[in-house]
């Protein structure tokens, strides 16, 4: 015997099927990547480390609370406070963005076992870019990508 509550649960479920309702799922999420994707740009500052750039560009042009950014990054929140105030006296104006080009996932840095800058350097491999290539984009010296993915690997 069918309970009437299985029939409304499923009759809901089907109307939630419809490619429009799909569609417009999948518009809510690309805009909300689009939204928190941080551009690869602002890892060129070579005062701030990749953290600190991460950190700096969540909340001054993204405009999250020190506890939202902590959540994404998996930090706690006095670490995420302390962090950003640090920035503030490296580079004090808000990051001017270019538009286009790549951007990240902040989430990507949640991951705790290797450091950012490793993170990133991964990320950006899989992504098919080489260690050159990633080198330029961050202002970083080939050699410090070279020896942190190598590190990162082992």
């Amino acid at each position: 015997m069918v309970s009437s509550k299985s029939i409304l649960v499923s009759s809901l479920f089907s109307e939630y099927t419809d490619k429009g309702l799909i569609n417009t799922i999948e518009i809510v999420l690309k805009e909300y990547k689009d939204h928190n994707s941080i551009p690869l740009n602002i890892y060129s500052d070579k005062k701030l480390g990749i953290l600190e750039s991460t950190v700096k560009y969540l909340k001054e042009n993204s405009n999250l609370s020190y506890h939202e950014i902590a959540i994404i990054l998996n930090r706690d929140d006095r670490t995420i406070w302390a962090t950003y105030r640090k920035t503030l006296k490296k580079h004090e104006d808000k990051f001017s963005i270019s538009s286009g080009g790549e951007t990240v996932d902040p989430d990507i840095f949640s991951n705790r076992d290797n450091a950012p800058l490793g993170v990133l350097i991964a990320h950006l491999k899989s992504k098919g870019m080489t260690l050159k290539n990633i080198s330029l984009a961050l202002n970083r010296s080939y050699k410090n990508i070279w020896m942190t993915d190598n590190k990162r690997r082992k």
